[in-house]
């Protein structure tokens, strides 16, 4: 399905302009041509990074070098494999435009008044939303440089403080370069070998790239996309309270110019919120799985870095921390947005029921009931359905994490 009639919307009243032009650039939406730059940007992260650090395994047999090597890989991993699980879904992420533009355009009635409420709350949501994902792509410019520059500043600290032999100067100690993640290479001497660290440097830097615009376009986008299921139900909220303002339509007579106009609106609200339900039935589908992964992800990170912290504190703990702050910040702004939508949803109802529904006719107080019941219903995301993400689910996967991590700690100690 093209994209032709979202991009007709105004610019300000656009959805996800931003991530449909990283989408498109890497070829997952726009001209089906493009979809070998995803497989060839996808193939190289896994070539670089996935296979060798999974097939040939860490390269060293300390405890804090496997807990960092294998939390790397369980991000890397649980990145990747989140992005290509929307490569089946990408007709459910080009369908949905379509829906909130049309939810936008009735809420706003094509009409682009800063003074209507509607309009100006998706222009202000848009406006937030457009900052946050610029500030996201910046944020992600740094990461790559952020995991290679330090590790390459102590390498060379430690091969200028070298002697001729490649030992150091006290002469007790082999040369060992420090590498970005902790990984083998295809059996190259990255660990020990000059040329061949700084090959591998200038590849993974490369990869981490990579790594960063599929991050791009995995977190803000799925972020996004709950956020505007949010903002749809507000609009629906906004236009049934204008309903209040007109005359109640007693009489069941179409000649009856208040109640056919009252009913004209009425109709067009249950049209909206049946598309606002349709819209978030569109995001499960297309998020689902991702967030169940990122929540099994966050346990693992959490057990793991607490790990870590209690067994060694070394120069390696600065990545280790980077990655789980991300993880958990990340699962965190599902939960947030996962509870904000499922009140908004909810508060459809309430909105409904605090009308003066009494003064209407009985057809009218059939739609209002419709309503009613729809939004009684449990809407929001899950995690492969297993239950609806909030932030009450975040809190226990808190306690859940630190209770496996206590498990694991003595299992650890006893060995």
């Amino acid at each position: 399905m093209e994209l032709s009639y979202h991009r007709s919307l105004p610019p300000e009243l656009q959805i996800m302009p931003f991530q449909l032009r990283c989408m498109e650039l890497i070829g997952l939406v726009g001209p089906k041509g493009r979809f070998y730059r995803f497989v060839l940007a996808f193939g190289w992260g896994t070539f670089v990074i996935l296979l060798p650090k999974s097939v040939l395994g860490i390269g060293s047999s300390e405890l804090d070098a496997i807990i960092k090597g294998f939390a790397e890989l369980l991000f890397e991993g649980n990145l990747f494999i989140a992005v290509a699980s929307l490569v089946p879904k990408l007709p459910l992420v080009k369908r949905l435009p379509h829906v909130l533009s049309e939810i936008f355009r009735q809420a706003t009635h094509d009409k682009h008044d800063a003074k209507d409420q509607c309009y100006a709350l998706i222009c202000e949501q848009n406006s937030k939303i457009d900052k946050f994902c610029k500030f996201y792509f910046i944020y992600c410019c740094f990461g790559p440089f952020v995991f290679c520059i330090p590790a390459m500043v102590t390498s060379y600290v430690r091969y200028f403080g070298t002697t001729n032999n490649g030992t150091n100067a006290n002469g007790s100690e082999h040369l060992w370069f420090e590498l970005p993640m902790e990984q083998e290479f295809y059996w190259l001497p990255i660990r020990t070998n000059f040329a061949c660290y700084h090959l591998f440097l200038a590849l993974s830097l490369s990869a981490y790239c990579v790594c960063s615009y599929m991050s791009v376009i995995k977190v803000s986008t799925l972020l996004i996309m709950i956020k505007y299921c949010s903002l749809v139900y507000r609009l629906v909220a906004i236009r049934i309270r204008e309903l209040g303002k007109l005359p109640p339509g007693r009489k069941q007579d179409e000649t009856d110019e208040d109640e056919r106009t009252k009913m004209m609106m009425v109709k067009e609200v249950v049209e909206m919120h049946e598309k606002a339900l349709e819209a978030t039935d569109l995001v499960e589908k297309v998020i689902n799985i991702p967030i169940a992964m990122q929540f099994m992800a966050c346990i693992l990170f959490w057990c793991m870095t607490m790990v870590y912290v209690s067994t060694n504190i070394n120069f390696n703990l600065f990545n280790v921390m980077v990655l789980f702050w991300l993880s958990l910040i990340e699962t965190y702004g599902y939960s947030y947005l996962g509870t904000e939508l499922s009140e908004d949803a909810k508060a459809v109802g309430h909105t409904v029921y605090d009308l003066p529904w009494y003064e209407d006719s009985a057809q009218l107080q059939r739609y209002y009931r419709l309503m009613i019941q729809r939004s009684q219903q449990n809407t929001g995301v899950t995690a492969a359905k297993f239950f609806i993400v909030g932030i009450e689910k975040f809190g226990k996967v808190v306690n859940l994490s630190y209770s496996y991590y206590l498990v694991l700690k003595d299992v650890l100690d006893r060995l």
